[in-house]
């Protein structure tokens, strides 16, 4: 499953409502807003990515943020045409908001 968060963990209980329902083999997606997780220490996003699930970032929402270089952690930058193959990839899909 592939679970597509928008808005930062500063605007949104998505990250936490998630987690109960957040498997080893899914895929975690930030876009828009949702970028800003990567770059904050102690973002939920990080006992995700330990637990084993796989995160991807929108490069363009990260440049459109300022954010380039701020990433905390090992993750996978992708653009349009990567998102448009996770979306392919995965059958199921969920956004948070």
């Amino acid at each position: 499953m592939l679970h597509i968060f928008t808005r930062s963990p500063f605007q949104s209980q998505a990250f936490d409502e998630a987690a109960a329902v957040i498997s080893q083999n899914d895929s975690i997606l930030l876009i828009q807003d949702a970028v800003i997780a990567a770059t904050v220490e102690n973002s939920p996003i990080f006992s995700f990515r330990d637990a084993g699930v796989k995160i991807y970032l929108l490069a363009e929402d990260l440049t459109a943020r300022g954010l380039e270089g701020k990433l905390k952690s090992d993750i996978n930058v992708i653009d349009y045409k990567g998102f448009v193959g996770l979306t392919v990839d995965c059958e199921t899909q969920i956004k948070w908001v």
